[in-house]
Formats: C-alpha cells, sequence, structure tokens
C-alpha cells in the first residue's frame, strides 16, 4: 500500500528517482541504484509499474558537521 509520507523525508537533502518497470531497462537501474545507495536509500511503489528510490545520503548531514 503506498503511503504518502513516506516520500516527503524528514531531512531537506534527498534524491526522489521515478522508476517505470514497464521497461526492463528500467529494472535493472533500479537494482543498481539500490545496491550502489544501499542503506541510504529507499524504495516506495507508486503502483504496479512504476517505483520511487529515494535516497538521503547520510554524508550530506556528515560533510555539513
Amino acid at each position: 500500500m503506498f503511503r504518502a509520507n513516506s516520500l516527503y523525508p524528514k531531512t531537506p537533502e534527498c534524491l526522489i528517482t521515478l522508476f517505470d518497470l514497464r521497461n526492463p531497462n528500467a529494472v535493472e537501474e533500479l537494482h543498481r541504484q539500490r545496491a550502489v545507495w544501499q542503506g541510504d536509500s529507499d524504495i516506495e511503489p507508486l503502483d504496479g509499474d512504476h517505483f520511487v528510490l529515494v535516497v538521503q545520503p547520510g554524508w550530506v548531514s556528515e560533510a555539513a558537521a
């Protein structure tokens, strides 16, 4: 189930990327990006074909400190 609040991160520094999984290349890219960002990202489904990768890199807040 889609949770709208999960798309609005608590920190202002984030990257949100929409993937249309009807394209096989998008499926591979979503998994590749998720592997790169690992614990700093989350995948949220919008519907059966569209997913959002939300990236909140930990180094953004650490670099500011």
